[in-house]
C-alpha cells in the first residue's frame, strides 16, 4: 500500500503544477492582451482628437469665412507679425472687423470695430494651433493651420468681389 500512496502523491503533484502553469499562462496571456489593448485604444484616441481638431478647423474657417462672403469683405493681413484672415463688415453704418489668427498657441477669433488697434491677446480661444498662414488668390483662399503637428489645408472658394491680392485698393 506504501507504494501506492507515493505514487499518487507524485501524480497530484504534477497535475496541481500542470494546473498551476497553466493558470499562470491564462494570466500572462490574458495581461499581454490586456496591454496591446490599451496601446491600440491609445493610438486610435490620438488620431481620433488629431481628425476631430482639423475638422474643427476646417468648419469654423469655411463657415467664417462664407458668413462674411460679401463684396470686397475678405482679405488677408500681416499684423504684429501674424498672419491675418480679416473679415470687413458693416453694421449700423458702423465698419467692424473679425480677424482670425493664430497667437499663443491657439487659433483665435477677435471681433473690433475696424478703427481699434489689434490686440492678438484680447481674441477668442477657438482650439489648439502652432501656427497659420493665409493666402487669397483670386477668388481662391488658402488657409494652413499647424495643430497636433500635422499642417491642414483649407481651400475656400470665394463667391463675391476680392480686394487686388486680398489688400485693400
Amino acid at each position: 500500500m506504501r507504494g501506492n500512496s507515493g505514487k499518487n502523491l507524485t501524480s497530484h503533484s504534477v497535475s496541481g503544477l500542470f494546473v498551476f502553469l497553466l493558470l499562470g499562462a491564462f494570466a500572462l496571456f490574458g495581461t499581454a492582451m490586456v496591454l496591446m489593448g490599451v496601446r491600440a485604444y491609445r493610438q486610435t484616441a490620438e488620431r481620433s482628437g488629431m481628425h476631430n481638431t482639423a475638422r474643427i478647423i476646417s468648419s469654423y474657417l469655411r463657415s467664417m469665412v462664407r458668413a462674411d462672403d460679401e463684396a470686397q469683405a475678405v482679405r488677408v493681413e500681416e499684423k504684429d507679425g501674424l498672419q491675418v484672415i480679416a473679415l470687413v463688415n458693416t453694421y449700423d453704418e458702423e465698419q467692424y472687423v473679425t480677424r482670425i489668427y493664430v497667437w499663443n498657441g491657439s487659433l483665435r477669433e477677435s471681433f473690433t470695430e475696424a478703427e481699434e488697434p489689434f490686440e492678438p491677446e484680447r481674441g477668442d480661444e477657438v482650439c489648439p494651433a502652432g501656427d497659420m498662414t493665409a493666402a487669397l488668390s483670386g477668388h481662391l483662399l488658402v488657409v494652413r493651420v499647424l495643430a497636433e503637428g500635422a499642417w491642414n489645408e483649407v481651400d475656400i472658394a470665394l463667391h463675391s468681389d476680392v480686394f487686388e491680392d486680398g489688400i485693400l485698393p
